[in-house]
């Protein structure tokens, strides 16, 4: 019921009816947003960590491939080198066949003029003697000047003769090395004790040396592994090897001692090892070594740093050829040029301070 200023009231009565609403954030249509928006976080938050994820297997996928391609890269620079180096090898091989082909043919058409040049120096030598005691016979029908003079001529003669004879000799030495060279065909192979063949040449080379100078002295370390055993190889041409590595060393260190003076101590180091397929022979002195710009070309033929009359440069390209044709072998040279190390100090057989050479065999087993 209601009134009116005047106090007066109705006589009828009046419903009214209101409705109050929720705030906006509370209505259906707000849920239906949240709900919207819920999925759409769901939805980015999916999509974001699927990304992150791919992003992961990718960066694996891509460290993985550059692993793959450095693997790569590593094998094919093992194998470039290994082909250059196989390469080398045949080049060097090819060169050294040349080579042995030329000086077998050059060795024998020498070899029968030489031997006339050597016979008739020796006869002529002969017919001097001759020719003197004749002189000493007619002495009495001769001037004293004329004997005398005849007998100077005579004794110039014969010393002529005699070295016509002594070079013919050693070119006749010569002739019979690059024979040996050219020779293809090797020996049979034997089961013999490396340590004992190498043992045996290190004592020959020695004494050999003891004679041609007899002052001379050097000390040799020896360091055999008793791994090593027998081993399948032509006896004769390994222990050629041997010998002229052997040679060279004794030769390297009287060298420097000459030179250097009683503060150098001569020193030799032989040594042997057993790998898993294979022996090694280590043959080091504490010489003068072996200067880079003529490392390369130490095994070529005809090849020698010794002075003039010295050698014929022809050992260790035999030696090359026995080990590396004849055994399947190496042989190398581990050498720098001379430092001021301290002279005859011990070492095992490796170049000590760039000093020295070190020859190394290695021959299959």
């Amino acid at each position: 019921m209601a009134s009116n200023s005047y106090a007066g009231w109705g006589g009828s009565e009046v419903s009214v009816f209101f409705t109050i609403l929720p705030p906006w954030w509370r209505t259906r249509v707000a849920y239906a947003l949240y709900m919207l928006l819920f999925v759409a976080g769901v939805f980015a938050i999916d999509r974001f960590q699927r990304r992150r994820l791919v992003a992961r297997e990718r960066l694996r996928a891509e460290r993985e491939q550059a692993r793959a391609i450095a693997s790569t890269n590593s094998e094919l620079q093992r194998a470039l080198q290994h082909l250059t180096e196989t390469q080398d090898q045949l080049v060097h091989s090819q060169k050294m066949a040349s080579l042995g082909s030329l000086t077998a043919g050059i060795a024998h058409e020498l070899k029968n003029p030489l031997n006339f040049v050597n016979n008739f120096a020796e006869l002529s030598s002969e017919l001097t003697g001759e020719l003197v005691d004749l002189i000493e016979e007619e002495r009495e029908r001769l001037t004293p000047a004329n004997a005398h003079q005849l007998k100077g001529i005579l004794d110039d003669l014969r010393m002529n003769t005699q070295k016509i004879n002594e070079h013919g000799r050693r070119a006749d030495g010569i002739i019979r090395a690059m024979l040996d060279h050219a020779r293809t065909q090797p020996g049979g192979r034997d089961a013999v004790d490396l340590n004992g063949l190498l043992d045996e040449y290190v004592n020959l080379a020695f004494h050999g040396m003891r004679a041609r100078v007899p002052e001379f002295s050097s000390a040799i370390e020896r360091k055999y592994d008793g791994a090593v055993g027998k081993v399948e190889v032509v006896p004769q041409e390994i222990g050629r090897v041997f010998l002229n590595l052997l040679d060279n060393a004794f030769y390297a260190v009287h060298q420097k001692q000459a030179s250097t003076g009683p503060d150098y101590a001569p020193t030799i180091w032989v040594e042997t090892t057993r790998g898993e397929d294979f022996v090694e022979v280590r043959v080091k002195d504490n010489g003068p070594g072996v200067p880079h710009s003529v490392r390369e070309k130490i095994f070529e033929p005809f090849f020698t740093t010794k002075p003039a009359g010295s050698g014929t440069g022809l050992g260790l390209s035999l030696g090359y050829d026995i080990v590396v044709k004849g055994h399947g072998g190496s042989l190398t040279v581990e050498s720098d040029e001379p430092s001021l190390s301290k002279a005859g100090e011990a070492a095992p057989a490796k170049a000590a301070s760039g000093e020295g050479a070190i020859f190394v065999i290695r021959l299959p087993t």
